[in-house]
Parts: C-alpha cells; sequence; structure tokens
C-alpha cells in the first residue's frame, strides 16, 4: 500500500470535466465531505482535468482550489487547450495516480454520503468492488423507479465466465467499480485511448481479458449519483449517448476482431450490430435491443435470480433515496 512522507495511505480523487462550470463544484464539495468526515489518517491526491471546456470550468476550479488546496499534499491539472475526448484524458490521468487506490468522478455527478474509504477498504480482500449508484435530476430528486436499477443489482450475480463474457460484450457491468492500481497496465491504458468516450467499459474489458480470475465482489450501496442531463451519457436521448451507443459498437468490433472463437465472434457481430440500434429514431426499433446476446444474459440471470434481484432492488432504492437526497441538498446550501 502506497503511502505519504508521514506513512499515511494516500488516496486519490480524480475529476473529469468538459463544459461542467455550472456544476462542478458539487463534484468537488462532494470530494470534500468525504475527506472531512471520513478521511482521517489519510493523504489525499487529487487530480482534476479539463478537456478544453468553452465556459470557465477552469477559472470555476481554480477559485475553489484557492480556498480548499490544503485539502490535498498533491494536485495535479490536466487542462487541456485542445479537446481530446474523455478516453485520452481519462488515460492520462490514470497515470498520474500516487496511491494504490482512487476513485473516478466525472465533473457532473457527486460522491454519495457514505464512507467512501470503506469501499475501498474491501481491496484488501479482492481486486475489484463494484458498487451500486442512484441516478437524480438537476433539481436533486432522486430516481426511485425500481427497474431503473436492475442492471445494478445484476452486478451481484454475474460473475466467473459470465462476467467475463459480459464485458467482453461491452456491456455496462461494473461502471462504477473500484479497483486496485496494479490492474493499469500499459496495454490496459493503450487500449482506452483508441476510443472517446467508452473510457469505463473500454478499461474494464481490458483488464478482463488480461485477469478473467481475478476476486470480484458487489457492495449495494451507492457510491456515485449521476445527474442526468440533457447532455449527459445517462440521459438516454442526449447527442452524447448517440455517440457513446455508436463506441459501444465500436468496441464490440475490436473485441471481435481479436476473438479466436468463432462462436463468440458471431456473438459480438450481434451485439456490434444491436448497439447500433439503440441510437435508431424509431422507438420500435430501438426495442430490439432487447434481444441482444447481453440482454439474454441478463434476462437469463434475472430469471434464475428473480426474488433475490427485486429484494435487493427495493432495498437500494428505498434504504438510500432520502439520504441521498438530504446530501445533494447540503451540498447544494455549501456552495451557495
Amino acid at each position: 500500500m502506497v503511502r505519504g512522507g508521514d506513512g499515511k495511505e494516500m488516496f486519490t480523487f480524480i475529476v473529469t470535466c468538459y463544459n461542467q462550470a455550472d456544476v462542478i463544484l458539487f463534484a468537488l464539495e462532494s470530494i470534500k465531505y468525504q475527506i472531512e468526515k471520513y478521511g482521517k489518517g489519510r493523504e489525499f491526491q487529487l487530480i482534476v482535468t479539463d478537456d478544453a471546456s468553452e465556459d470557465d470550468s477552469c477559472q470555476v476550479i481554480e477559485r475553489w482550489l484557492t480556498e480548499n488546496g490544503t485539502l490535498f499534499v498533491k494536485i495535479d491539472r490536466l487542462f487541456q487547450n485542445k479537446n481530446k475526448g474523455i478516453c485520452r484524458v481519462y488515460a492520462s490521468a490514470l497515470r498520474l495516480i500516487d496511491g494504490e487506490r482512487f476513485v473516478v468522478l466525472n465533473g457532473d455527478d457527486l460522491l454519495s454520503p457514505y464512507n467512501l474509504f470503506e469501499f475501498t477498504g474491501k481491496l484488501d480482500e479482492y481486486d475489484m468492488v463494484c458498487t451500486a449508484f442512484l441516478k437524480f435530476k438537476g433539481s436533486g430528486e432522486m430516481v426511485r423507479f425500481y427497474r431503473v436499477y436492475l442492471e445494478v443489482v445484476l452486478q451481484n450475480f454475474v460473475k466467473g465466465k459470465a462476467l467475463y463474457k459480459s464485458i467482453r460484450l461491452g456491456c455496462p457491468i461494473m461502471g462504477t467499480a473500484v479497483y486496485r492500481k496494479s490492474l493499469l497496465s500499459e496495454e490496459v491504458l493503450d487500449f482506452i485511448v483508441q476510443f472517446r468516450t467508452v473510457n469505463d467499459r473500454a478499461c474494464f474489458q481490458k483488464i478482463l481479458e488480461k485477469n478473467e480470475h481475478i476476486r470480484i465482489c458487489y457492495v449495494n450501496c451507492p457510491i456515485i449519483l449521476y445527474r442526468i442531463s440533457k447532455n449527459s451519457v445517462s440521459n438516454f436521448n442526449s447527442p452524447n449517448r448517440l455517440l457513446h451507443n455508436r463506441e459501444i459498437a465500436q468496441l464490440c468490433k475490436v473485441q471481435k476482431e481479436e476473438e479466436k472463437s468463432l462462436f463468440f465472434r458471431v456473438i459480438l457481430l450481434f451485439q456490434e450490430k444491436f448497439a447500433h440500434l439503440r441510437g435508431h429514431s424509431s422507438h420500435f426499433v430501438r426495442l430490439m435491443r432487447f434481444f441482444s446476446p447481453y440482454y439474454v444474459i441478463m434476462l437469463w440471470i434475472y430469471i434464475v435470480h428473480h426474488r433475490k434481484i427485486k429484494k435487493m432492488g427495493n432495498e437500494l432504492v428505498d434504504r438510500h433515496w432520502v439520504d441521498c437526497r438530504e446530501h445533494y441538498q447540503y451540498i447544494m446550501e455549501k456552495i451557495r
């Protein structure tokens, strides 16, 4: 475990930003909350990126650092003069991590009110810890529809070969996972920069490809709160989501070209084609994505573990949405 100069554990926060001047303070203040409430006995590194924002995101970040920079023993700024896409900026940030443990936060999201370091503490036993998330609207109101979080809870049941195959299909499993820095080889980082938006999926796909038997667990508690906005990937109608869908198809295509099994190459071909359908103008055509190989895997798992999945989904929402809503309101008051 990497420690600072006085023997304290080093933990790294990475914040990625692009045209998020109006919301970036929520992300930064949620980091401050974690440090002040739960961070005793640790030292912190902040890596903050900006992918050539056209608003005043960098100035907002700098003003916050002027007031709060003493929270960190090291601050790395990756402010780009030219837009490179999240994947290149993401990979550059990962290369700067000093500690073994870290978390990545997008500039329009928040860390939840729960102790982040309890999640990452499980890395003493596991190589990866898959965590839940909740979604919220710009007003701070949590999305409370249970079906929205089915894929989240499924992480508890997608393990072993099923996990390996799901990741290779470019599936949205492990989106908020925390893991050991030692899994980030140069091969993983080089793979990420082939894309523009699928940074997490590309990262996990290559990690699982090289470490098929890594130890993974799931925690049914939100670590990140995802903001749904008109431009966010969380919004299925946003332009960024359409680009994201095309990149998922490209991710499957790349995997297909490297795949040795004829059977799995055919499966990846189907998955690639179905990924393109997600951005189709027709609602009925978009519904065809539910016949993709990924959804077949998820449906089978859901059928086998229906009761447990439903119970865990209800527990995730019912147990945490009030705390998370109040946390958002608290952060908003701090900003004001």
